[in-house]
């Protein structure tokens, strides 16, 4: 199965679940404890299955995007210090694969380029102007 996540300007990360969970995990691992519902919710995201752990950026708040993208951030860096540069990368991992594309995509709308420029899906999704709701935990250890 397949799950997608909607960034900011309504492109789509399309990617298999296990590689998109285990991209929500590695990114949960590395939110700031300031930010610890955005973390328990990430992590239980990462447990659920598509399409239930998909989600669109746009309904989160301004902050939980700023820490969520400068998690993913580091969460890419620690990948590159565990296993070098991402020529050399097992060609299954598809967590890290995905943290990858998410990124280009993300200095892609940095960019100012427009979505049709890195998307997975042919035209950018509409936001439906729902809120995220962090205290929807599914699984009790969720972090």
């Amino acid at each position: 199965m397949a799950a997608i996540l909607l960034l900011e300007d309504g492109r789509a990360l399309d990617r298999s679940n296990l590689g998109f969970c285990g991209m929500l995990v590695l990114i949960s691992k590395e939110v700031a404890d300031t930010h610890a519902r955005l973390k328990a919710w990430l992590a239980d995201k990462a447990e659920r299955t598509s399409p239930f752990c998909e989600f669109d950026l746009r309904g989160l708040s301004e902050l939980d995007r700023i820490e969520f993208w400068a998690a993913s951030e580091r969460a890419y860096a620690a990948l590159l210090l565990r296993h070098g540069a991402e020529s050399s990368w097992p060609n299954n991992m598809y967590a890290g694969e995905s943290l990858s594309h998410l990124l280009q995509m993300h200095r892609s709308i940095i960019a100012g380029e427009p979505p049709s420029a890195l998307n997975d899906h042919h035209k950018p999704m509409p936001f439906r102007g729902q809120a995220e709701d962090l205290d929807e935990i599914w699984f009790e250890n969720g972090v």
